[in-house]
């Protein structure tokens, strides 16, 4: 299939980002991405495939929804490309609040497991659907904050160990990614109360890496936990 939503993958979901079986499922899902992504074209092709498409992984979704096991990467990494580059009106809010909570636990997963990704090199590839998930967290923070209200106190958490962990420089991009989530979560509208709760834990933690090794990242902390410090 072109699609990564069969339940072959499923059972390669004990340990997804150690399983090779598992990551082979995130190079289609890198394929439908880019499709998603193109930007000419016929006027409907872009909804024509969501038509057909949609209804497949809400599906796979639904049945992985009652498994404790980590989140498929391969419907993970699809998730993340629709809420990326499709339109909310394209994709409709109640199709975008079932997917969410797949999103939220790919993030929360990744944030537990860095160390495995440090420590692996088949598990470093992990580390492009991380970068997808951020991408769709950071558009969702942006343009409809209210839909991942629910989730703040679980989101601050797993963005503060993705941006305080002190990996190889091919995990820079996404640490810089995990703080600029890290700071659009502050300007939540209805979330301000969750915010304030983790507001000293959060520079707390960002201030032992205030000295990181690399200079970029060091200066994204420092305006992040000034962010955090003047809530």
């Amino acid at each position: 299939s072109a699609f990564a939503f069969k339940s072959l993958e499923i059972e390669a979901q004990q340990h997804p980002i150690l399983n090779p079986a598992s990551l082979a499922f995130v190079l289609p899902a890198a394929a439908f991405g880019s499709m998603l992504s193109v930007k000419n074209g016929g006027p409907f092709w872009r909804q024509r495939i969501i038509h057909k498409t949609l209804p497949i992984l809400m599906k796979t979704l639904q049945e992985q929804a009652t498994s404790r096991s980590p989140p498929a990467l391969g419907s993970l990494a699809v998730v993340a490309q629709m809420l990326c580059s499709v339109s909310q009106t394209h994709l409709g809010e109640s199709k975008i609040r079932q997917m969410i909570p797949t999103l939220i636990a790919g993030l929360v997963y990744f944030s537990k497991n860095l160390d495995v990704i440090a420590q692996d090199d088949k598990a470093t590839k992990g580390l492009d659907v991380l970068s997808i998930i951020l991408a769709a967290l950071t558009k969702i923070l942006r343009i409809s904050p209210e839909d991942v209200t629910k989730f703040v106190g679980v989101i601050i958490p797993s963005l503060l160990l993705l941006s305080t962990c002190n990996a190889s420089k091919r995990y820079t991009p996404n640490q810089l990614i995990a703080l600029q989530c890290l700071e659009i979560v502050t300007t939540h509208p209805n979330a301000r109360n969750a915010v304030l709760r983790e507001k000293d834990q959060v520079t707390a933690a960002l201030s032992v890496i205030v000295d990181h090794p690399s200079k970029i990242i060091r200066q994204a902390v420092v305006h992040v936990r000034n962010v955090w410090f003047t809530l």
